[in-house]
């Protein structure tokens, strides 16, 4: 239990058992062997995109243009991919789980730089504005040997927007229920043998939907209130740029830079509310990057990049219902990483790519308590750790079979720093893991393909984990990294693409998948109001994932993603054999979009599965199956202007998330987009 997830649940709870082709590369991140394409799924429309840094990966990718037509969010996004579930609080907390992991076991880059924190908590999705987002690529159950940072559960790159070959702008305002609105801008040129692309977005929402109170008691329907959300509004700024120079035929420099900042209040559960807590969260990333491909005739390419994040999160609860304290700060993080990497891609031979990667991380957290008596200062935490990859992608047969193996390298070292308020000098050395991964891609037939993949993954415990802080949570120095086993096998089915007929394109999905997790990282009480942090758990997620994408005739497009999973404790304690809370069985998205002449209409529908709350699988306390549905219109009003009108749950559905967070209920939002 981190204080971040303290933040975020606005209560402690237990730890969750489970931590358990011709289109162009997708844009930023690490070096990456020459791959070839990868069909993968997207979330609207029936396109398959590359997936450019693991040819036998199954990954989704989901493009600018396939949400262009809507008001949403990554988040909303990240909810229709196939294999991909999203914890909400509903307001501006969200984090994702990839094949039943946990938030913390699914690594998210932005523009190349990883933005999980050793301090932990998983990474809030709604820190990640869509407005700057060119793709959004998510490889499900193994990351890519190409990126620096791996674990259990897969990883999710975010790429921000480039400059195109002409110079462009776009501005966009967007206002909806309970009282949000959002204003985005972005400009693009080029000059010289240089190019730019910069970003604003900002928004604000007060939250204040109603939902059903049920007073804590929730058999006794008497005391049941209808009341409205308090102390559920954010405002955010976010700034962005990329800029780019070519250095002849051989070099290319480029700058990225995200600023970040957002105020909230952090509302409690729908019993228990909070109407005074708030939290504020700013974040500086700048990643400069050199890249010089076609060396040695064309056969090397070599890349260098390092990178900065600085991230600050300030929590206060005056009045003491979430922090048990009435300070006016509670408590304080300010993490700072600094990374840098080299890597290099060699074409053996024409069909054969091997490709390394050297990588190392230092990062600190500093750490302030103004709950407790006396100083506030607990210390700092620091980590450094090194990775070195190395893949080898081979193509025989005419391309028909790629095989890919890789290893990866991992060693950290973590230290702590006690500050004024007391403790003890912890340092950690020895710890060195090999993992690995091989794939394969089978192409039967120009229209049927087999992949498979099986490896083996880790995620390092967290500073919180390791060193706990003064209170209620204490931390274990010895605890060792979760450790994951992840097979999958499946087949895709697609159809040629024609621009007219009956059936202009088909593809078809089907995907086996089981997760092995040992060592999970547990809280569990060892004295009264005090846990500490164990290796507790083993888990074992087994699923399949469906996924459909359709164009009939000159308008109609498409497409259905499904995911059954059965998330089971194997830990052999009193909760074996029981599923992992907070994991659907079952979920579902589908959509379904038609072009008309001046506009495009569309339909969203999606289903989430009852789910425990809790690790004994209570009946009472499961969280009910939750069926939404989304309708919109969007209008081509004169040349680069367009204006779009979403229902969002159409039926105003009551639903939860997590312990008892509820969702908004029936929302209309409306935007105007001008691009020149």
């Amino acid at each position: 239990m981190t204080r971040r997830s303290a933040l975020a649940l606005a209560l402690l709870l237990p730890a969750s058992a489970a931590r358990a082709g011709d289109d162009p590369p997708a844009p930023g991140g690490a070096p990456a062997a020459p791959q070839g394409p990868v069909e993968t799924v997207e979330v609207h429309g029936a396109a398959e995109g590359p997936a450019a840094l693991d040819a036998t990966a199954f990954a989704t990718v989901i493009r600018a243009e396939d949400f262009a037509d809507r008001v949403t969010s990554v988040p909303e996004l990240l909810r229709e991919a196939v294999g991909v579930q999203v914890r909400s609080l509903g307001g501006e907390f969200a984090t994702v789980s990839i094949r039943g992991s946990s938030a913390e076991q699914v690594v998210i880059y932005l523009d190349g730089v990883p933005l999980n924190h050793a301090l932990g908590g998983g990474v809030n999705l709604a820190d990640l504005p869509l407005g700057q987002v060119e793709s959004i690529d998510v490889y499900r159950g193994f990351t890519p040997a190409g990126l620096p940072a791996a674990s259990i559960g897969g990883a999710i790159m975010i790429h921000t927007r480039r400059a195109g070959t002409a110079p462009a702008a776009s501005v966009s305002a967007s206002i909806g229920s309970f009282g949000s609105g959002e204003a985005i801008a972005s400009v693009s040129g080029a000059r010289g043998r240089g190019d730019y692309a910069a970003g604003f977005d900002g928004a604000t929402s007060s939250g204040d939907f109603e939902y059903l109170n049920n007073n804590g008691t929730r058999h006794d329907p008497t005391d049941d209130r209808t009341l409205r959300r308090i102390n559920n509004d954010f405002r955010r700024v976010h700034l962005s740029g990329r800029f780019t120079i070519q250095g002849g035929p051989h070099a290319r420099f480029s700058v990225a830079t995200d600023l970040f900042a957002r105020r909230q209040g952090v509302p409690g559960l729908d019993c228990c509310l909070s109407p005074e807590a708030g939290s504020r969260t700013t974040r500086l990333l700048v990643r400069p990057e050199l890249e010089v491909p076609g060396l040695f005739g064309g056969r090397l390419l070599a890349r260098a990049a390092v990178d900065y994040t600085r991230h600050r999160l300030e929590f206060d609860d005056p009045g003491g219902l979430i922090s048990y304290s009435t300070r006016n700060i509670d408590f304080i993080d300010l993490n700072r990483a600094r990374g840098a990497e080299v890597g290099f891609v060699l074409a053996a031979s024409a069909r054969q790519a091997i490709s390394f990667l050297a990588s190392g991380r230092r990062e600190t957290a500093a750490l302030e308590d103004r709950s407790l008596p006396g100083s506030p200062d607990l210390g700092t935490a620091s980590r450094w750790t090194t990775v070195a990859t190395l893949e080898d992608q081979v193509s025989l047969g005419a391309d028909r079979l790629i095989l890919n193996p890789s290893l990866r390298y991992e060693s950290y070292d973590s230290g702590f720093r006690p500050g004024d308020a007391g403790g003890l000098v912890v340092d950690l050395r020895g710890g060195r893991h090999t993992t690995g991964k091989v794939g394969f891609r089978l192409k039967a037939t120009d229209s049927l393909t087999i992949r498979g993949n099986f490896g083996r993954f880790l995620r390092l415990p967290d500073f919180i984990e390791l060193f706990g802080h003064q209170g209620a949570v204490q931390g274990n120095p010895a605890l060792v990294p979760e450790r994951g086993r992840s097979a999958d096998l499946g087949i895709t089915a697609t159809t040629p693409r024609r621009s007219q007929g009956v059936l202009r394109h088909a593809y078809v999905e089907a995907i086996l998948f089981e997760t092995v997790a040992d060592d999970l990282i547990q809280f569990v009480p060892n004295s009264q109001n005090v846990v500490r942090a164990l290796n507790f758990d083993r888990a074992r997620i087994r699923g399949v994932e469906l996924s459909l994408a359709l164009d009939l005739g000159p308008r109609f497009s498409g497409s259905l993603n499904a995911t059954h999973q059965r998330p089971v404790d194997i830990s052999g304690h009193y909760t074996d054999g029981k599923l992992l809370p907070g994991r659907p069985l079952d979920e579902v998205s589908a959509g379904a979009a038609l072009d008309m002449e001046r506009g495009r209409v569309f339909y969203e529908f999606t289903f989430v599965g009852r789910n425990f709350i809790d690790t004994p699988n209570t009946p009472g306390e499961a969280l009910p199956a939750r069926y939404l549905h989304d309708l919109g219109y969007r209008a081509r009003l004169r040349k680069g202007l367009q204006a779009t009108v979403e229902i969002k749950n159409l039926a105003s559905e009551r639903t939860y998330d997590l312990v008892r967070y509820p969702l908004p209920g029936r929302s209309v939002q409306g935007r105007l987009a001008w691009e020149f």
